[in-house]
C-alpha cells in the first residue's frame, strides 16, 4: 500500500539534507597529531573510554530503533 506524499514533504526533505550537508564541513573540528612521549618514552594513556562505549550503544540502540519502526509487520 503506498503512502500519499504531500508535495511539500517532495522539494523540502531534499533541501534540509543538503542543508546538513553543506553546513557539516563547517561545524567539523581539525584533528590535532598525538602528543609526543614523554622522557622515559612512556605515551599518557589517560582518556575517557566510556564516552566512546557510551556514544557507540546510542548509535547501536537507535539504528534499533529505525530498523524496529520501519519492520513491516
Amino acid at each position: 500500500m503506498k503512502v500519499p506524499v504531500r508535495e511539500s514533504a517532495r522539494w523540502a526533505t531534499p533541501a534540509a539534507l543538503a542543508i546538513g550537508l553543506l553546513g557539516s564541513p563547517i561545524a567539523a573540528t581539525t584533528a590535532m597529531a598525538q602528543a609526543p612521549p614523554g622522557p622515559e618514552g612512556e605515551v599518557d594513556k589517560s582518556g575517557r573510554p566510556l564516552d566512546g562505549y557510551l556514544a557507540t550503544l546510542m548509535l547501536i540502540m537507535l539504528a534499533f530503533f529505525i530498523i524496529g519502526k520501519s519492520a513491516r509487520r
